[in-house]
C-alpha cells in the first residue's frame, strides 16, 4: 500500500492526569475512488516514541465472536502478549486460521460453544480467515505500544501520551498506513495530526485456504 505524508493539521491538547500525559487529538481523512466506502471507525491510530522504546503494554484477554458467518469485531487491536478467544455462536462448524508471520495458527474445526484461544506475542497485523467459509475474515493488530486507539465514525481520534517525540500512524484495511512525526509537549503539540489515507489502489483479493490453495466448492453440510 502506498504511504502518504500526513497533511498539516491542528491539534487540541488537554492535560490528562497527574502523569503529565497529553491528549493528542486529530482526524483521519480518506482519498477514495467511486464506489469505495472505507469503514472509518475501523481505523487504528497509534504512537511510537521516536527516541526510546515504548513501555511494554499490559496484556489483555478479549474475544472475536463468530456469528452469522461473520467475525465480530472485524478489526481488533490488542497489546502484545494478549490472548484472544474465538467463540462460535453459529450452529455450524468453523476452522479459523492465520498464516501471518510470527502469529500463524490453526484452531481446527470446532462447533458452537466457548471456542478456542490464541496468544499473540509478535507485534504486527494478523489476518484471520475461516478454512470453510472464504468470505469470513478479521484483522488483529498486535500492538508494541500502549498508545493506541480507534478513530470515531467522524474520523476524529484522541490518544493520551507522555510528552516526547512520536511517530503517529493510522491504518485502515482499505489503504494501509500513513504516518507523521509530531512533538508532544505539555504546552502544546506540533506536527501533522490530520492523517490522510489514500485507498484508491485498494483491490479486494480472494485469499487462499490454510493449505495455500483456492477454496473448493462447499457442501451443504458446511453452510
Amino acid at each position: 500500500m502506498k504511504r502518504l505524508l500526513a497533511a498539516i493539521g491542528c491539534v487540541v491538547i488537554v492535560a490528562a492526569g497527574e502523569a503529565a500525559a497529553v491528549t493528542v487529538t486529530g482526524k483521519v481523512a480518506f482519498v477514495t475512488k467511486r464506489g469505495q466506502r472505507p469503514v472509518v471507525s475501523e481505523t487504528v491510530i497509534w504512537l511510537e516514541p521516536a527516541n526510546s522504546r515504548a513501555p511494554r503494554p499490559a496484556p489483555t484477554s478479549t474475544e472475536v465472536v463468530t456469528r452469522n458467518k461473520t467475525l465480530l469485531p472485524h478489526v481488533l487491536a490488542v497489546p502484545e502478549g494478549s490472548t484472544v478467544t474465538f467463540p462460535n455462536d453459529d450452529p455450524i462448524s468453523h476452522n479459523l486460521f492465520s498464516l501471518s508471520p510470527g502469529n500463524s495458527f490453526d484452531l481446527g474445526l470446532y462447533r458452537k460453544g466457548a471456542g478456542k484461544s490464541r496468544k499473540f506475542d509478535e507485534p504486527g497485523i494478523v489476518n484471520i480467515y475461516c478454512n470453510v467459509h472464504p468470505n469470513m475474515s478479521a484483522v488483529v493488530h498486535v500492538m508494541p505500544t500502549p498508545y493506541y486507539g480507534f478513530a470515531r465514525e467522524s474520523g476524529q481520534y484522541s490518544v493520551d501520551v507522555p510528552p516526547g517525540r512520536y511517530r503517529l500512524v493510522a491504518w485502515n484495511e482499505q489503504g494501509g498506513t500513513t504516518e507523521s512525526m509530531i512533538e508532544v509537549r505539555e504546552s502544546g503539540v506540533t506536527g501533522n495530526v490530520l492523517l490522510t489515507i489514500d485507498s484508491r489502489k485498494f483491490r479486494a483479493v480472494q485469499h487462499k485456504n490454510k493449505q495455500g490453495r483456492p477454496y473448493r466448492a462447499p457442501s451443504s453440510r458446511e453452510y
